[in-house]
């Protein structure tokens, strides 16, 4: 059980175990997929929502010459391609919802959304949870909360209606955006895992890009000052630490009792800035899994 109030802050390393690219993978396939004389499904599609040739071959190049180190970053300073940008990412993320990456794997690695569920579901409570747990996520895919609600489902043998009552207990903030809701969350939200490209550009709307010089949005605010601000404990996963987002978060106004997170393959100037913000960093091997073991009142 967990008995402090606790945050979780997701990166992008949260999703990878379930099979989604990290911001470099992502901007290697896009760039991939829209190289000139390339016939790729992302190109047609892009077409197909109304984007002109000239547009996609602008995009590339500009996305290819900056040289970013993600899309999103690169959006953050070239706002005149948001919608060939939004549009690239939400096309190329879709085709990752996956319920085998979630539910078969056929890895050696332990689960983590596995992990983080045994702690939280209670069986014979009428409620899932705890009341302690929030979550902060950069990453536009749902597969954690698809997780939770369909294993809480299953084991519970609760209506939709029961199970979406039960898991708004872990509030989960997608503070730039995400590929829709999903169904139990809102009638008009796309199922996991669904190709229907129909509400493509509706969907890629969703995502919310905030210029490199700003930093307050709706959602970063939210998540400061009805969860961060009074968090006693303070959990990076699979986080980059980069500077901009570690503000937006108003990293440097917070005092929790713990902030830790977790640095598997990261490189050593991401690892140093963490420590700036006075973020303790666990072993370089660990991966989120091992981390999470370790930490009380988690373990």
């Amino acid at each position: 059980m967990i008995t402090e109030k606790t945050v979780l802050i997701l990166g992008a390393g949260a999703s990878k175990p379930y099979g989604f690219p990290t911001g470099r993978e992502l901007l290697y396939k896009v760039r991939t997929a829209l190289e000139p004389k390339t016939t790729s499904d992302l190109r047609t599609r892009l077409v197909d929502q109304g984007i002109d040739g000239k547009d996609i071959h602008d995009f590339y190049r500009e996305l290819m010459y900056t040289d970013p180190s993600s899309v999103d970053a690169f959006l953050e300073y070239r706002d005149e391609f948001l919608p060939e940008g939004k549009l690239a990412i939400t096309l190329s993320l879709i085709p990752f919802e996956k319920d085998e990456t979630l539910f078969k794997r056929d890895s050696n690695e332990p689960s983590w959304y596995k992990y983080l569920f045994e702690k939280l579901y209670v069986p014979s409570s009428k409620k899932l949870i705890n009341y302690n747990l929030s979550i902060i996520t950069f990453n536009y895919d749902r597969s954690i909360e698809h997780y939770f609600f369909t294993v809480l489902k299953s084991r519970s043998k609760k209506s939709e209606k029961e199970c979406k009552t039960m898991l708004e207990a872990i509030p989960i903030i997608h503070v730039h955006g995400r590929l829709d809701a999903l169904p139990w969350e809102e009638e008009s939200g796309r199922p996991y895992g669904s190709r229907d490209f129909q509400n493509v550009k509706e969907m890629s709307e969703q995502i919310k890009v905030i210029k490199k010089d700003i930093d307050k949005s709706y959602e970063f605010e939210e998540a400061y000052d009805f969860y961060l601000s009074d968090a006693e404990q303070i959990i990076f996963l699979g986080f980059g630490y980069y500077e901009a987002n570690l503000r937006r978060l108003r990293i440097g106004e917070l005092k929790p009792e713990t902030m830790i997170g977790t640095c598997y393959g990261l490189e050593k100037p991401y690892i140093r800035n963490a420590e700036k913000w006075n973020i303790k960093l666990s072993n370089p091997s660990f991966k989120i899994i091992d981390f999470l073991r370790r930490i009380e009142p988690l373990s």
